[in-house]
């Protein structure tokens, strides 16, 4: 399991994140959802002049590197993930399924997952991603009992998070791999290796109840061939059907509670 840990950054839906101050002169202009340049930071990741690799640092099975990069007045952390091993082989984990991730959080104009580009590493292809600064995870909010300020707002951007990995189809809840900025509270989720297994049930104890307005509506409008586009590259057609199978799921599921509680208890 990957744990950015206490070395991340929020970002949430709502706002803005927080990114480490060495690496503020990358993200100015406000290009994407959360306030950042989106694509200056892909840009980054996929061209600045690497200088630093640490392997064995990082804690997880698949064991990601620390790269870091020259951006020309900063030096940017960042982390490296290359195991490949796609479906159909047992125990399938694969750098393709965390770039898959990041595209559907693109797709759905969410700042869910961390910038993640493809990118060679000393010869080795893999998943290269903006490190965050500045974040707890769930567990360690939980144990030591920190409340969010806005207790609701907070269950708000959980709840689009729970939808999210019911589309990626990945543990549910993730208590590890959901971040919470310190500060602002901003939340994300990441490591998502494991993910798009090629099953179009919807996991029975990831129950979703609610949905924002933005997200409902972007399920509501995202054709299957907009989503082939954005995903084929890294998903093989089994997981590509499956996941527009849970996606439409969702979008019943969601019918189906507004028919029953009416719209304001589902959808904020």
């Amino acid at each position: 399991m990957l744990k950015h840990g206490k070395r991340s950054v929020v970002i949430g839906g709502l706002g803005l994140w927080a990114l480490a101050a060495g690496a503020a002169a990358v993200i100015r202009a406000a290009d994407g959802p959360g306030g950042w340049d989106i694509r200056k930071m892909e840009s980054t990741l996929k061209t600045a002049r690497i200088v630093e690799i640490r392997k064995d640092l990082e804690p997880g099975r698949t064991l990601p590197w620390r790269v870091f990069l020259d951006e020309g007045k900063t030096r940017i952390r960042t982390l490296f993930k290359y195991k490949h091993r796609p479906r159909p082989l047992a125990l399938a984990d694969s750098y393709k399924y965390d770039l898959a991730g990041y595209a559907l959080s693109r797709l759905l104009n969410l700042d869910i997952v961390p910038p993640t580009v493809e990118r060679e590493v000393s010869g080795t292809p893999g998943a290269l991603q903006w490190y965050l600064e500045g974040f707890i995870s769930e567990r360690d909010r939980l144990r030591t009992g920190l409340q969010p300020p806005n207790p609701g707002s907070f269950r708000d951007r959980l709840d689009e998070i729970k939808v999210f990995e019911v589309l990626a189809n990945d543990k549910c809840q993730d208590i590890d791999d959901t971040l919470i900025h310190k500060e602002s509270w901003r939340i994300c989720r990441v490591d998502f290796s494991e993910a798009f297994a090629p099953s179009t049930a919807l996991d029975e104890g990831c129950s979703i109840e609610r949905c924002s307005r933005y997200l409902y509506d972007r399920l509501e409008t995202t054709s299957r061939s907009t989503l082939a586009a954005r995903l084929r590259s890294y998903l093989d057609p089994s997981e590509l059907d499956a996941l527009w199978g849970r996606w439409t799921s969702v979008i019943s599921r969601l019918h189906a509670l507004i028919r029953e509680k009416g719209e304001r208890a589902v959808i904020y």
